[in-house]
């Protein structure tokens, strides 16, 4: 193993630590004893040490993480390997958010060459996280998946900007909550936030919502642009807007005011517009219901959410971490879920998306007496929710039990 190790850094391969450190995330070389070989630039960064001062030294005095207390991820059987998320305590003893992943280096005979711990530094996505949760409240945007951190991180940046922004997803995935993270991340947070939905309604009345009237005595009723000026107007389900509203809205984005119903004369704003779909807008356009003109006005930043089901990796974070937020409103302690729980909820295809999922959580947290989420406490709809019953863990029993007598 250790002709292998060495034949990594052999003359023949020179470039492999100018690689490594070259990578955007930290890489630890370990031998079969999982004692460190090699430091990349990124995680000398990250946890404080040099590697010319680790170099030996089995990788839980390094790589100091929960993880290694937990069981050690080298310790894993094989095929139970993969991500996990954990945390590091460097150097300077500060506690840092990561993602750990092993891989297992071969050669092309199958024989081990090295291991790699691949640590990905997880505080700006945390950081993120607290922002968006202060804005936003309960409803906040999370996620673990890669579509969705890189969400997360496009948020503050598009927030900085003026332009209108066009959010698309399915019903359920979060829009809504997407158009208020913008503008609570923006320049606009104090100014209002201004929510309205483009469903069906007398197109007269629609019109008057939206632009204000203005009666003939001079006095009106602002709408909802003079609602939202100096912040944001968030149009929900914009392609229900009727043809006629949404040429006004071309001219309302061109000329920065609109024409107030009994105005003749135009009223400035300064609204910055975000507006959604939950259907592919290229269809819309082809099929008349979204007019191509402002479809390009509103696409200016375009962000779209993808549905859970392409998501596979957030549903047990989504699971743990609405059920913590339910355990805490109805005041019980529950750790999680049954493994059959699991299993059930992560083969469900969500088809409501987030929303279904909060909803599921709520309920089940709700009807819950122990201190597990068990297949019963699930709602009847799901497959399988309540076939043969799981036993609840025995801790959880003994507990029941003993408030029993």
């Amino acid at each position: 193993m250790k002709t292998q190790m060495a034949a990594l850094f052999a003359s023949d391969r020179p470039d492999l630590p100018a690689l490594l450190d070259g990578l955007p995330v930290g890489v630890a070389v370990l031998d079969e004893e999982c004692r460190v070989r090699f430091l990349n630039k990124t995680l000398e960064s990250l946890t404080g040490f040099a590697r010319e001062d680790v170099r030996g030294l089995p990788c839980r005095h390094v790589l100091r993480s929960r993880a290694c207390v937990q069981g050690c991820p080298w310790a894993r059987p094989e095929g139970e390997g993969g991500s996990l998320e954990t945390d590091l305590i460097n150097r300077h003893r500060r506690r840092i958010a990561v993602r750990l992943t092993p891989v297992l280096l071969r050669d092309a005979d199958g024989r081990e060459l090295a291991r790699l711990d691949v640590i990905e530094d997880l505080t700006p996505i945390k950081e993120m996280e607290e922002r968006l949760s202060q804005a936003a409240g309960p409803g906040q945007m999370v996620g673990r998946s890669q579509a969705m951190e890189k969400l997360l991180r496009l948020v503050p940046v598009i927030a900085q900007s003026d332009s209108p922004v066009l959010i698309t997803g399915e019903t359920g995935t979060g829009k809504d909550l997407l158009a208020e993270a913008v503008h609570r991340a923006s320049p606009r947070s104090r100014e209002p936030f201004v929510r309205f939905s483009c469903g069906p309604m007398p197109e007269e009345l629609l019109e008057a919502d939206l632009f204000g009237r203005r009666g003939s005595g001079g006095e009106g009723r602002p709408g909802r642009f003079q609602q939202a000026h100096n912040g944001t107007l968030y149009l929900s389900e914009i392609a229900d807007l009727p043809v006629q509203q949404q040429a006004r809205l071309v001219r309302c984005l061109d000329e920065r005011a609109i024409l107030p119903v009994g105005a003749d004369k135009p009223v400035r704003v300064n609204v910055r517009l975000i507006a959604s779909t939950n259907a592919d807008p290229e269809a819309l356009i082809r099929s008349g219901r979204l007019r191509e003109d402002l479809f390009h006005r509103l696409a200016a930043f375009r962000l779209h959410l993808p549905p859970l089901r392409q998501r596979g990796e957030d549903v047990s974070f989504l699971l743990q971490h609405f059920l913590g937020v339910y355990a805490a409103r109805f005041k019980k302690t529950i750790a999680g879920f049954s493994p059959k729980a699991l299993r059930l909820l992560s083969a469900y295809a969500f088809p409501g998306n987030v929303r279904e999922l909060k909803n599921i959580v709520e309920f089940a947290a709700m009807v819950c007496s122990g201190e597990t989420i068990l297949p019963a406490h699930l709602p009847a709809h799901l497959p399988g929710a309540h076939d043969a019953p799981e036993a609840a863990p025995r801790a959880a029993r003994k507990t029941g039990r003993k408030a029993k007598g």
